[in-house]
């Protein structure tokens, strides 16, 4: 059995309550239905707004990691069209809504310590006119130097997306 209940293998299947095969932890067939479980990394989108080198982040108004900061963004929903679900991020964070500009990076993180598998999608977007405030979970909304980014980042895949992020704006600069 999972060390954390609330993920895989699974006991029970959700179609018809029977018990699900546990051999595969990541793929598992029930013993009664046609239904498999297929476990897979849940769909994440981040946003990095931009102006000129500077970045905003979100400080993080609930847990995992209460008060640290995070890129803009969020899961999304089941059958969301990926750019779409970026767009309504950032509207409920932000309170602005956004133009999306270039794909950035994909990665696999958890969300939080022995959370659940994530696969990160992260785009570069430009705030378009509006009262940019923190919504929804957020508390705090920030600009950053893209060289001056705090230490305290949540995720790890954040992380490595501000890092590429950098490297583009630094190859891009002049001089």
């Amino acid at each position: 059995m999972s060390a954390h209940p609330h993920l895989p293998p699974y006991r029970y299947c959700p179609v018809c309550g029977a018990a699900l095969d546990r051999a595969e932890p990541l793929r598992q067939p029930c013993t009664r239905c046609d239904f498999i479980f297929y476990h897979s990394s849940s769909p994440c989108m981040g946003a990095l707004p931009l102006d000129g080198s500077r970045v905003l982040l979100a400080r993080r108004g609930i847990e995992p990691y209460l008060g640290s900061w995070n890129t803009v963004g969020g899961f999304l929903g089941y059958g969301e069209e990926p750019l779409e679900g970026l767009q309504r991020e950032v509207l409920e964070e932000t309170g602005c809504a956004c133009r999306v500009l270039d794909f950035i990076t994909q990665n696999a993180d958890v969300y939080g310590s022995g959370g659940t598998a994530l696969l990160n999608t992260y785009y570069s977007v430009e705030l378009l006119p509006g009262d940019l405030a923190p919504q929804d979970d957020v508390s705090e909304l920030r600009w950053f130097d893209i060289d001056e980014l705090p230490d305290d980042i949540a995720f790890a895949c954040d992380r490595r997306a501000l890092e590429v992020l950098r490297t583009r704006l630094q190859a891009h600069r002049p001089g």
